[in-house]
């Protein structure tokens, strides 16, 4: 009875730590428990790169398409050197001392590491390393560097990680537009974050964060803009992308594929006056 009253306060801790739902966070303690519970450092894998002689492997094709591979201990199996270079890329913040978990390993095929709670896919027949949704499992590649999930398990995170999300992408995403506010309308990356929300019943907090961080708080407006032409055409985009949002969340509460929590905005908050 203790450990079951421990297990879910851990879980509730990772649920907080996280933003995940309960029920997520469950799932992925429980795959957490399952993997090797000890792992390597990254600078072991480095140092295995840097000192392992090329290993002969058959590919099952013309070895000269195939990238130069070692044999890793620390992985199970032959992996390319490129590919663990592109790793150590992509955890360059982490650093060396980073830790690394191996979750499956197909030779000639694919490993996946686990770095906290980022996924790699190394793939082992080309130099190439790439991050996957965080949802232990899952294949499937993140829509950018911001986001945690794949479309499909984006509605498993809650209003705050959804809304962090947002903002960081929203942010770096009006960063390169500078400003040619066109740009800023009809963004792929918006409407996954919105048919998330809408799907999880959070779609005021995401549309508002969305419009405030990749266009403008209203009341910064005149702080911002120079002239007033370019003021009323910053509040006409913001207009059209308001009442766009609005289309793509009722368009997804309406698919039979959402989830029973779906939730649809309010026309008194959504439905702006065409710009």
């Amino acid at each position: 009875m203790t450990r079951d009253k421990k297990r879910k306060a851990a879980i509730r801790e990772t649920q907080v730590q996280t933003g995940r739902r309960y029920t997520q966070a469950a799932r992925e303690m429980t795959a957490a428990t399952e993997r090797k519970p000890n792992g390597f450092l990254l600078s072991q894998l480095l140092t295995e790169c840097a000192t392992v002689p090329p290993a002969d492997v058959d590919w099952g094709y013309d070895s000269e398409l195939a990238p130069e591979v070692f044999h890793s201990r620390l992985l199970g199996g032959a992996v390319p050197y490129g590919t663990v270079l592109e790793l150590a890329g992509s955890l360059a913040q982490e650093g060396r001392s980073a830790r690394l978990t191996l979750e499956s390993m197909s030779p000639v095929e694919e490993a996946v590491v686990v770095c906290g709670n980022r996924r790699f896919q190394l793939i082992l027949t080309q130099d190439m390393a790439r991050e996957l949704c965080q949802t232990p499992t899952c294949r499937n590649d993140q829509p950018g560097w911001a986001f945690l999930h794949c479309p499909s398990h984006l509605p498993d995170c809650n209003g705050d990680a959804l809304v962090s999300m947002t903002e960081e992408w929203a942010y770096s995403f009006k960063t390169d537009a500078g400003r040619d506010v066109d740009r800023l309308e009809g963004s792929a990356e918006a409407d996954l974050l919105i048919k998330a929300a809408t799907t999880n019943g959070t779609y005021e907090r995401v549309s508002k964060a969305l419009l405030d961080s990749l266009f403008v708080a209203p009341d910064a407006l005149d702080d911002l803009f120079w002239s007033e032409e370019e003021t009323l055409a910053m509040q006409h985009a913001i207009e059209r992308e308001r009442l766009r949002l609005h289309n793509v969340a009722r368009t997804a509460s309406s698919s039979p594929a959402s989830c029973p929590t779906r939730h649809t905005p309010s026309a008194s908050t959504s439905a702006p006056r065409d710009g």
